[in-house]
Order: structure tokens, then C-alpha cells, then sequence
């Protein structure tokens, strides 16, 4: 009995002595940690370029408005089209794109005078619309743009769905005090 201790006990004295796989199971160990931390970048990165083009997308939509005296619809189409263009390699089907003429009477109360929208509802004419402090003036017309993208990562679908951006842009309109709209 004695000789099956001594020989059990030099064999495990033998195995903790033995350090050839170590690195191989601490490799293993931390794989997960450095897979998860790659591809956390990767949709952390995917995620913010989706976002910078969603700002460059309501930024362009309205300085595009911005320098029309009159939009009509073939125009209008151009412009949304130019936006699912700009969204590449992004989808466009979760890009909504809101754009309105928004006038200040002369108490300056604001309401939409008109509004078209891709992938969404415009917003009705006449309704009020509540412009930033100090943006509006009596008998001024703001151009806004609203636009919402959802980027949903092909990891992240399974863990949280999507993430929602939205962005609105103000601006004034260049070359005529209020922007129409024909059909």
C-alpha cells in the first residue's frame, strides 16, 4: 500500500512538474475573451461608420433642398435617391428621410408648409413644428431634415437587434426666402 502512495505521489509530482501544453491551454482559455473583443471592434467600428454616413446623408438631403427655389417631384426623387447612395454599403431599407419647409409667421409661430419623406411619413402642412430657440424668425423658412437609420450588425441581430441613429439638420434656404414645392 505504501509503494501505490510513493508511486502516486511521484506521478503527480511528475505532471505539476510538466509544463510543455501551458501555453496551449491558456491559448484556449483566452481565445473567446480575444474573439470577442475583435469582433466588438469590428461592429463598434461598422456601427460608427454607419452613423457618419447617416450624418453625411440629413446633411446633404438638406443643403440640397437648401439651394432650390422650387422642388418638384422628379427632383425630389433625385435627392432621396442620392441618399440611398450615399448609405452604401449600407442598406437603405430601415433609412427613413424626413425633409420640410418649415415658415415662421409673423409671431413667429412655426408650422410645416411642406414636407416629403423616404421610407416614412412626411409631415402634415400647416402642423406645427418647434424649430431649436433663436432659430426661426417673423416671416423666415428653415429647411429641416430628419433622418433615422437602424444598423443592425449580422452578430448583433442575435444579441440585441439593431441600433437606432437619428439626426436632424436645420438650415436656411440659399437663394429665396422659403423653398416651394411643386408636384
Amino acid at each position: 500500500m505504501a509503494l501505490f502512495f510513493s508511486k502516486t505521489s511521484l506521478l503527480v509530482r511528475t505532471l505539476f512538474k510538466r509544463n510543455e501544453g501551458t501555453s496551449s491551454v491558456e491559448f484556449a482559455l483566452l481565445l473567446p475573451l480575444m474573439l470577442s473583443i475583435y469582433f466588438g471592434a469590428v461592429e463598434f467600428s461598422n456601427a460608427l461608420l454607419a452613423d457618419r454616413k447617416l450624418n453625411k446623408t440629413g446633411s446633404a438631403v438638406a443643403d440640397l433642398v437648401a439651394q432650390a427655389v422650387v422642388i418638384d417631384d422628379n427632383l425630389m426623387d433625385d435627392i432621396f435617391d442620392a441618399s440611398t447612395t450615399i448609405m452604401e454599403p449600407f442598406g437603405s431599407t430601415t433609412l427613413t428621410v424626413v425633409v420640410a419647409s418649415v415658415v415662421a409667421d409673423e409671431n413667429s409661430v412655426t408650422t410645416v408648409d411642406w414636407s416629403d419623406a423616404l421610407n416614412g411619413s412626411a409631415f402634415a402642412p400647416g402642423s406645427p413644428y418647434v424649430l431649436p430657440p433663436g432659430l426661426a424668425t417673423a416671416g423666415s423658412s428653415v429647411i429641416v431634415a430628419e433622418a433615422t437609420y437602424t444598423y443592425t450588425s449580422p452578430i448583433g441581430q442575435y444579441l440585441t437587434g439593431g441600433i437606432t441613429f437619428t439626426n436632424q439638420y436645420f438650415l436656411r434656404p440659399r437663394r429665396t426666402s422659403a423653398v416651394g414645392r411643386t408636384s
